[in-house]
């Protein structure tokens, strides 16, 4: 009987300990969806000291291809581009791994627009991305390190135009 009590305690443990873990991973999960939404925000507006204030020293950006880049770099690519009105885009957490001040985290962005054909019609543009991203923290701020591009598919009125995979 009193085994059965310890290993009922143990069991209870294990349980309220993975509640625990389960607590906290929902609660960085929130947290880094909060810092996503920040992001997209600093970059849609331009915002370049936004941008800056959400990324590590040493930040790089991989590319499908397997290109590198600073946090200069792709400041100024967002930069460059042209506010798009008629954009729609959301970044999914599928996949989130915490070990001590680092995640890991696999993301998958949808971005949806309107273009001008050369014809003078209108385009359906739609480009998923898959990424792998390594955030870190420090004194609770999180920061983006590493942004990894995984894939990239480009559709045109539901037909899909390109498909890449970065090497591994």
């Amino acid at each position: 009987m009193k085994h059965s009590i310890a290993v009922l305690i143990a069991l209870s443990c294990v349980l309220a300990s993975f509640n625990v873990a389960r607590a906290d991973d929902n609660a960085l999960r929130a947290a880094l969806q909060t810092y996503y939404a920040r992001v997209k925000l600093a970059m849609l507006t331009h915002d370049d000291k936004a941008m800056q204030a959400l990324l590590a020293p040493g930040f790089i950006s991989i590319d499908v291809s397997g290109q590198t880049e600073g946090a200069a770099q792709m400041i100024g690519e967002v930069d460059s581009l042209p506010k798009d009105l008629k954009k729609v885009s959301t970044a999914t957490l599928l996949s989130l791994k915490a070990s001590g001040n680092t995640a890991i985290v696999t993301q998958r962005y949808d971005m949806k627009t309107v273009k001008l054909a050369a014809d003078g019609s209108n385009e359906d543009v739609e480009l998923v991305t898959l990424s792998t991203d390594t955030w870190v923290t420090a004194s609770g701020t999180w920061a983006l390190q590493k942004t990894e591009t995984d894939q990239l598919d480009y559709y045109v009125n539901g037909q899909q135009v390109a498909h890449k995979v970065r090497p591994q």
